[in-house]
């Protein structure tokens, strides 16, 4: 009798648990379920923000899936996000007088400089973004470009090497508001096989 009671009190203490667990598995499954969404959701919206970015520059009567599909394999050729793809490559067709196609190379090339400098995904994302707003800006100085000499190396070394000046002078030019979007994106451009290059090895 005191074997069978013991043994019950047991039985109702694990029925007890278990009902326990299946609540808490079932609150936290809610709990999940409402994040995931709201992840999902946030996801789209950045998502649609992107795209409306690319269409003001591609045009009204532009492929934009076609043009999102290209910046997207820029994204991931380069292991970049593509929210700071997107917007480097807007701003770069905003900033020069040249083809989509020409503005995703030189997209490439500065995300590819990018990570041959050995920063960290939030490091490199914060270079792209200020470099972004000297190009928006229309002149690469100040905390835009300290940012870039100090978490993009390769990416001064190749704006430096495209003008033609050791990497040193290149504060003086920044100084001096000699380093304007046209004069950046020509430099780069004229670096890009050089950065593929190192990029490929």
């Amino acid at each position: 009798a005191s074997h069978r009671k013991i043994s019950e009190g047991v039985q109702s203490i694990s029925t007890q648990m278990g009902a326990l667990r299946n609540q808490m598995l079932g609150m936290l499954g809610i709990n999940l379920g409402a994040h995931m969404l709201q992840d999902v959701l946030a996801t789209a919206d950045a998502y649609k923000n992107v795209e409306a970015k690319v269409k003001l520059v591609a045009g009204a009567n532009a492929d934009l899936a076609g043009e999102m599909g290209r910046i997207k394999q820029v994204a991931i050729e380069t292991y970049s996000s593509l929210d700071a793809t997107a917007e480097l490559y807007t701003r770069i067709m905003r900033a020069g007088n040249m083809t989509g196609q020409q503005a995703l190379d030189i997209t490439r090339t500065i995300n590819q400089a990018i990570q041959l400098s050995g920063a960290s995904a939030q490091a490199s994302e914060a270079a792209v973004r200020q470099l972004v707003q000297g190009l928006q800006s229309g002149v690469l100085r100040g905390d835009e470009f300290n940012s870039v000499m100090e978490q993009s190396p390769r990416l001064a070394q190749a704006l430096a090497d495209g003008i033609g000046v050791p990497i040193g002078a290149l504060r003086k030019l920044a100084e001096e508001g000699k380093l304007t979007a046209e004069t950046v994106v020509n430099a780069l451009k004229g670096q890009s096989q050089q950065i593929q290059g190192e990029f490929a090895q």
